[in-house]
């Protein structure tokens, strides 16, 4: 009997974000801002809670770009600014570079837009949980059982952190890593069971080098320091590989329409590895994944694990979180396609996930 929790970007959304006893000395006054939702990352009111005005100067041709294809005459923040969709952005980024001669000026334009723009999210998900932690994320970790999994669509480290205390790797990241590294890497369990920590759209705490001639471009470089990593982000210090002296870079996958997760071979391997985990699973949390009518790979993978099981619990969590009666009706629908036979929908917020772990959630029949 095993449970496997879905984390989408709505549970980090909806954390209840807390400081870190330990700062650094002399380090400023932090003020919580949970990560924002894909149509969040340019809003003005999270840059001010950032304390991030050179937002638009540190990223100016990001901002032409989005300017430019979306006719957005409003002030940068504003307005307009604070509904644009990443996906979109991205995906639109990667038709155009199709169409282009990647030896071009254009397409070369293209792919460092692409770049900057990652960056760019990296930078805001930094300074969103730099020296934070996540009070709802550390009650399900503190809950999890040997043979429970989490698999999770974010790149934020607030669950890596509750995985990784006093920098130790949790039993269920450390079997994730000996499945998909070299035989010679070895770790530390902690125990013993079968549960997996699963992130499918990558990490920001997975590293890989650059060049893809050196040997160590197809390993992951594993980073447990979560602070080291979040100021990688913000743009302090960086990584080198050890083999060649190139720049490393985080494995994440974009928010793309079409995403690359079958390219990369640990990302392969962690879809694999959570449809194997779904597909045993005798209780499905799902906690912040909206279903995006264009996020077919996520959908594709529940619904086909889970979605017409009759011998499988599944409780949701709505995504919504700060504002659960928007787009409820949408949401409903969305899951209703997926989960066909049926799910429980009366867990509104993530605090409640005390009651998904102690079996609280009503199952609709199916």
């Amino acid at each position: 009997m095993s449970t496997v929790y879905v984390i989408g970007a709505g549970a980090s959304y909806g954390e209840s974000l807390r400081q870190l006893p330990d700062l650094p000395a002399g380090y400023p006054e932090l003020h919580p801002h949970s990560p924002p939702l894909t149509n969040g990352f340019f809003d003005r009111n999270l840059l001010n809670a950032l304390s991030y005005p050179e937002a638009e100067r540190d990223f100016a041709e990001i901002v032409e770009y989005v300017r430019t294809t979306n006719l957005l005459t409003e002030n940068f923040g504003e307005v307009g600014w604070d509904q644009l969709n990443l996906e979109e952005i991205f995906t639109y980024l990667e038709i155009e570079r199709e169409f282009q001669n990647p030896e071009s000026d254009h397409g070369a334009r293209l792919l460092l837009l692409r770049n900057k723009l990652i960056r760019y999210i990296r930078r805001i998900i930094g300074l969103c949980t730099q020296f934070m932690f996540g009070h709802h994320y550390r009650t399900l970790v503190e809950a999890l059982g040997p043979d429970d999994s989490v698999i999770s669509f974010n790149w934020d480290l607030l669950l890596d952190q509750e995985f990784l205390p006093a920098g130790i790797l949790s039993q269920q990241y450390s079997r994730f890593f000996t499945t998909v590294q070299p035989p010679e890497i070895t770790v530390n369990f902690r125990s013993s069971g079968n549960g997996l920590y699963l992130k499918l759209h990558g990490s920001l705490n997975w590293f890989r080098c650059g060049n893809n001639r050196c040997q160590a471009s197809v390993e992951i470089d594993f980073q447990p320091n979560v602070q080291h990593c979040l100021s990688v982000s913000e743009g302090i210090g960086g990584l080198i590989c050890q083999k060649c002296g190139s720049d490393m870079n985080p494995i994440i996958i974009p928010p793309l329409l079409r995403k690359p997760v079958v390219e990369d071979p640990a990302i392969r391997s962690a879809w694999g590895l959570a449809r194997a985990k779904l597909e045993s699973a005798s209780k499905v949390v799902v906690i912040g994944f909206s279903a995006a009518p264009t996020d077919f790979y996520s959908a594709w993978l529940l619904k086909s694990a889970v979605g017409t099981r009759t011998n499988v619990e599944v409780i949701v969590i709505n995504p919504s979180n700060k504002d659960a009666d928007k787009n409820h009706d949408e949401f409903t629908r969305r899951m209703n396609s997926i989960f066909l036979r049926g799910y429980g929908s009366d867990l509104h917020e993530f605090s409640q996930i005390n009651a998904a772990v102690g079996n609280g959630g009503k199952v609709r029949a199916s």
